[in-house]
């Protein structure tokens, strides 16, 4: 018998209507009758947190992460199934998936309705991340299973914002499907960000800045001047600015801050091929590192959590260089 354990931490998969709106109180649990189904598993379920995923800081999923790694150290169970807000919850997994070994199976899901709403999808949610956890699949990382489909948690990422159908893998689709009758893999990730193991220390002073037309430069030169260690800019298209942010980004770097460019699209990787100012030739040579297809968000917790282990620059662009 394979033995899962359910963690849950809150979001709408634990909410109740109230005369207000939907909210968590002390009452409150998800309903798991569900996987009481399941033969040959036992399932046991304990509560870890009970937050509204908004409310979960990057030292929360840090948190989460460390202890889905005693966990895995432990090896008391065969998966662990995460139960998350939707609204952050492709960060904590991502913070998950860079910081486990590989030897657990640990599987993110929730819940896009609550259980006071018509066709809430939450238990059936948890059903399919418990069938996912007791597969027999070598080392899949981190992955987030939602409306039967299975998700790598590098690549996954929250598309609309009330759909059942909102998670997704932009340019990639999902890794494969829970059906009625078994779990169904068509593909596996070939590579998984994986930081050197040891403690999972976070740096604070890291800040996203998500480009616009004639808009980003004042934000760099802001978090340069409050003393912020890392910088992520969202860039337009193949990682390219105007020349005013390339500027405030040169003012960064010269300050000792480390600048990563990824791009503001959903698909496709930034690349050093436009040579005009602000374009990816000029940024690489001023000094900022390619994120290649990442998401600024999750590079975000990447640069936190390499900064916070003292890594220096050109560790992280090799980390970074497979991307």
């Amino acid at each position: 018998m394979k033995k899962v354990l359910v963690l849950s931490t809150g979001g709408t998969i634990e909410m109740l209507q109230k005369k207000s709106g939907l909210a968590i109180s002390p009452s409150s649990s998800m309903d798991v009758s569900s996987i009481d189904t399941l033969p040959d598993v036992e399932i046991i379920v304990r509560k870890y947190l009970s937050l509204p995923s908004p409310h979960i800081t990057p030292e929360i999923m840090a948190d989460i992460a460390e202890e889905l790694r005693r966990i895995e150290v432990s090896r008391e169970f065969h998966g662990v199934v995460v139960t998350h807000g939707t609204d952050t919850l492709e960060e904590t997994a991502f913070m998950a998936d860079i910081h486990l070994e590989g030897t657990l199976s640990v599987v993110f899901t929730a819940a896009m309705r609550s259980s006071s709403e018509l066709g809430v999808d939450g238990p059936r949610n948890i059903r399919s991340a418990v069938r996912v956890a007791c597969a027999e699949i070598k080392n899949p990382g981190v992955t987030v299973v939602l409306n039967d489909e299975i998700h790598a948690a590098g690549r996954v990422t929250k598309t609309c914002t009330s759909n059942i159908s909102s998670f997704d893998s932009p340019g990639y689709g999902p890794l494969g499907f829970v059906d009625d009758d078994r779990v169904l893999y068509h593909r596996l990730p070939i590579w998984r960000m994986n930081l050197p193991q040891g403690p999972l220390v976070l740096e604070g002073r890291v800040g996203l800045v998500r480009t616009a037309a004639g808009f980003g430069h004042d934000v760099i030169d802001f978090l340069t001047n409050a003393g912020y260690r890392g910088i992520v800019v969202e860039a337009f298209g193949r990682g390219n600015v105007h020349p005013d942010t390339a500027d405030a980004v040169e003012r960064a770097i010269d300050s000792g801050v480390l600048v990563i460019i990824t791009s503001r699209c959903h698909e496709g990787r930034v690349l050093d091929i436009y040579a005009y100012p602000g374009g990816g030739v000029d940024l690489i040579n001023r000094g900022v590192l390619s994120a290649g297809d990442m998401a600024g968000n999750k590079i975000r917790l990447f640069l936190m959590a390499c900064l916070g282990r003292g890594m220096e620059k050109e560790q992280i662009r090799n980390m970074l260089s497979s991307l």
